[in-house]
C-alpha cells in the first residue's frame, strides 16, 4: 500500500511498514511543515490585474489554500476575489490592497474584505462567513493570531 492523505489539508498518512528507512522526509516534508503552514503559514499575491485563486497543488505538497493567513496586496482599484476551495477552513485575511476583496468558494458568494482590514473567515458548510474583523492597528500578521485569541477570552 501507498502513503494516503487526509482529505482537508492533504497530509500524509504513511501505511505501518511503508516508509522503512524514509520516514523521516516524508514526516518532516509532508507532516510537520504542511502543519505548520496550516497553522501559521501566510501567503501573499498581488491582485492588482486579477482575481487570486489560491493554489491547490494536492496532497503531500506546499500550496496557498492550505496556508492560515492570506494577504491580498496591490493597487487593482476594483474589488477581486479570492477563491479558496469549498471545504472546512479558516484563514485570517489581510486586507493590504487598495480595494476591497471577497473570499467566496468558486460558486459561492463570500465574505467582502474592506481595504485595510483584517478580518477572521471560516467556512460554515456552503460559504465563508465572518467571523472577526479588525482594522489597521492589527495589521501585523505576527502578533495578530495571538491578539485574536486573547480577545476571545
Amino acid at each position: 500500500m501507498t502513503t494516503a492523505y487526509t482529505s482537508l489539508l492533504g497530509l500524509a498518512l504513511p501505511v505501518t511498514g511503508e516508509l522503512s528507512g524514509t520516514w523521516g522526509t516524508t514526516v518532516n516534508d509532508s507532516i510537520t511543515q504542511l502543519t505548520e503552514d496550516a497553522i501559521a503559514g501566510v501567503a501573499t499575491q498581488s491582485v492588482a490585474s486579477g482575481d487570486w485563486t489560491l493554489t491547490t497543488t494536492g496532497s503531500g505538497a506546499s500550496n496557498q489554500a492550505r496556508m492560515a493567513i492570506l494577504i491580498p496586496t496591490g493597487s487593482p482599484g476594483v474589488s477581486r476575489n479570492i477563491i479558496a476551495p469549498s471545504k472546512s477552513k479558516a484563514y485570517i485575511v489581510i486586507n493590504q490592497s487598495n480595494a476591497a476583496v471577497v473570499i467566496k468558494g468558486a460558486a459561492t458568494t463570500g465574505v467582502s474584505v474592506a481595504a485595510g482590514t483584517t478580518i477572521l473567515v471560516a467556512w460554515n458548510g456552503s460559504d465563508f462567513v465572518r467571523s472577526e474583523e479588525h482594522t489597521s492597528e492589527l495589521q501585523s500578521h505576527l502578533n495578530l493570531v495571538c491578539r485574536l485569541l486573547l480577545e476571545k477570552k
